[in-house]
């Protein structure tokens, strides 16, 4: 009936625990029983009281499959799949067996001296056709579901995993100028370089707590004020972030980076750089600022907006399937100052 999926470790079924779930089933099962009575006869002598009666009927043997397939998802996951779609299918011909037992019971007068056998085979028979077709079509849905899940993991792990090569170099020249007279400065930026590296190389598909990003930022922030020292100026203002919040791994950070790389660094001066965030309704607004060189119409560097595009991709393959979602990155320039600005869901 159903074909071996890919990896058993993947869900059998989605997650049938679920009200929207719970209410498409209801919604479909009574559209198909619309559907039977109208087969019954005309449409002027359309039989309510038919109607009424096989809606509860069909009801209940759908919301006793429904609610029996809940229940034993976790088991069914475990098991291999030719496995797990008999014990599914045998849970709704069981759940039809019960209800049509109980009907008979009530439509004989609470005994069974009526009971047919031809009623109750005609019954399983359709259920067997039906719960065949919801199965497969589940089943279906759920590897979809798996296939996309995985693909934008995949997606999100590459796009996480691009390094610019020349933060590597600097880090690199940085820290090989600090071990003649500086042997301790020069261990703590190999262990923040390690640092940035674990995380670059994280699995990217799950949100991670404020104060680990921000942890992030610091280490790349200590690597590049040995490299710029008095160049560079940093200030934080993040007391807005909730103490539960949680982002994208190294969404923060890139930007971090750009505001050094193409702004601070390219100034004989250097400057400060703020990162600054606000809450607004159900949104946090992170403010990442730096002041832009002189003149910047012959900067190739800001023909390149990898890190941008970067964030921009993971922000919509994470949160592209929540609902009401409006996580997004935007720039603009005022006042001589460059601004990124990143919107993201509280929760």
């Amino acid at each position: 009936m159903i074909d071996a999926m890919p990896h058993h470790n993947d869900a059998f079924l989605p997650d049938l625990c679920r009200v929207n779930v719970a209410l498409s089933v209801i919604l479909v099962t009574e559209l198909v029983v619309i559907v039977y009575v109208l087969s019954l006869g005309s449409l002027a002598a359309f039989n309510w009281e038919a109607l009424s009666l096989l809606s509860l009927y069909a009801q209940w043997i759908a919301l006793l499959s429904v609610v029996g397939l809940c229940q034993m998802r976790g088991f069914l996951n475990r098991q291999p799949p030719r496995r797990a779609a008999m014990l599914a299918y045998g849970w709704v011909m069981v759940a039809a067996l019960f209800t049509n037992t109980g009907a008979q019971w009530i439509y004989s007068g609470r005994n069974f001296v009526g009971w047919s056998g031809a009623w109750l085979l005609r019954d399983l028979c359709i259920a067997a056709v039906l719960a065949g077709i919801a199965l497969r079509y589940l089943f279906m849905h759920q590897r979809w579901q798996n296939e996309q899940r995985a693909k934008s993991a995949a997606q999100i792990d590459a796009l996480n995993a691009r390094i610019r090569p020349h933060f590597l170099f600097n880090s690199m020249n940085t820290i090989a100028s600090l071990i003649g007279y500086a042997p301790e400065a020069a261990e703590r930026a190999v262990e923040d370089l390690s640092a940035l590296f674990r995380a670059s190389l994280s699995h990217s598909d799950e949100l991670v707590e404020w104060q680990r990003e921000k942890a992030v930022c610091e280490a790349y922030l200590r690597i590049e004020q040995q490299r710029l020292g008095e160049r560079l100026q940093v200030e934080w203002l993040d007391t807005a972030v909730p103490d539960n919040f949680r982002l994208p791994p190294l969404s923060l950070q890139p930007l971090v980076e750009n505001a050094i790389y193409h702004g601070i660094e390219m100034i004989p001066g250097g400057g400060e750089l703020r990162v600054h965030t606000a809450v607004s309704a159900d949104m946090l607004e992170i403010s990442v600022s730096n002041p832009l060189p002189a003149s910047t119409g012959n900067n190739p560097r800001r023909t390149h907006g990898m890190a941008l595009n970067n964030i921009r991709e993971r922000l919509s393959a994470i949160y592209g399937d929540r609902e009401n979602s409006s996580a997004s990155l935007s720039l603009r320039e005022e006042d001589h100052q460059y601004y990124a600005r990143l919107l993201l869901p509280l929760v």
